[in-house]
């Protein structure tokens, strides 16, 4: 019985120290469309392996982009809006540095990179404090 504990503590905290390392882990990424009007927003997003499908959200739904973060990884978005998805921005998403994990997502916990989308531009969630901060104005029209 005593062997049993001592094995099981041993690898509780092992799976607690790979869980606080940040490469290798499970990572998310949500854009949340708010766009005005019930405008419906063209995503499309890529790392240097590959790209998701091209989404079309509709007015207040939110698209999850779940990630392994490998070392160097860089996820970009391109997003289009207006009646004729005219309007284009392309944005870094997500990129594997503890910096930008805690001062543009917030931090690992929740292991969230929360976007919102909105008339003005793009902005980030600050994980602890819920607080957005404008991180990207729309670009000019196409």
């Amino acid at each position: 019985m005593g062997k049993t504990l001592v094995c099981f503590l041993f690898f509780f905290i092992s799976i607690q120290m790979i869980d606080s390392i940040i490469l290798f882990r499970h990572f998310n990424i949500e854009i949340y469309n708010d766009l005005g009007g019930k405008q419906k927003l063209m995503v499309h997003c890529k790392d240097k392996e590959g790209s998701t499908e091209v989404v079309f959200l509709r007015s207040h739904i939110r698209l999850r982009v779940r990630i392994i973060i490998f070392p160097r990884t860089l996820i970009w978005c391109n997003l289009w809006k207006g009646p004729n998805y005219e309007q284009h921005m392309r944005f870094t998403a997500f990129v594997e540095t503890e910096s930008f994990i805690h001062d543009v997502c917030g931090s690992r916990k929740p292991n969230v990179c929360f976007w919102q989308v909105q008339d003005d531009g793009v902005w980030a969630r600050h994980n602890p404090t819920g607080a957005l901060k404008l991180m990207y104005k729309w670009d000019h029209k196409l």
